[in-house]
């Protein structure tokens, strides 16, 4: 007797969209997405309500004097969070790796993410597959 779990395509095609949200558009893509150019001239930390996380609200001038804020949050899709003022950073749009204080950082888990969005895949095509049976 075939169990209707394993047959049923809706249960890998959700998990495999849950995967792809969270780990690919959510968290890979707002990093890739994420630009910025400046010094940090202030810098906030923000306690969460509740959870032992926080975020970081920094305020950053421009080369051409304009500030702008960036907030960090506690997952990888943001930049470090509790970084001193008088720090340079550069993050520009489609990269992962970033440059603080002229250094180039890339700390951002590819490999990781990488593997996670495979499975994402591997979910979406098994679901393709059960349909088709």
């Amino acid at each position: 007797m075939k169990s209707k779990v394993v047959s049923n395509p809706a249960i890998p095609l959700i998990f495999g969209l849950f995967i792809l949200w969270g780990f690919g558009y959510e968290t890979v893509g707002t990093r890739l997405k994420t630009q910025l150019e400046g010094v940090v001239v202030s810098s906030r930390d923000i306690p969460s309500t509740g959870a032992p996380r926080y975020a970081t609200e920094y305020t950053l001038r421009g080369p051409d004097g304009r500030e702008s804020v960036y907030v960090a949050g506690a997952t990888d899709a943001s930049l470090p969070r509790s970084m001193p003022v008088g720090t340079t950073l550069k993050k520009q749009r489609w990269h992962l790796a970033y440059e603080k204080n002229g250094q180039r950082v890339d700390d951002f888990g590819v490999s990781f993410y990488g593997m996670m969005l495979g499975i994402a895949v591997a979910c979406l095509a098994w679901s393709i597959f059960l349909s088709r049976r």
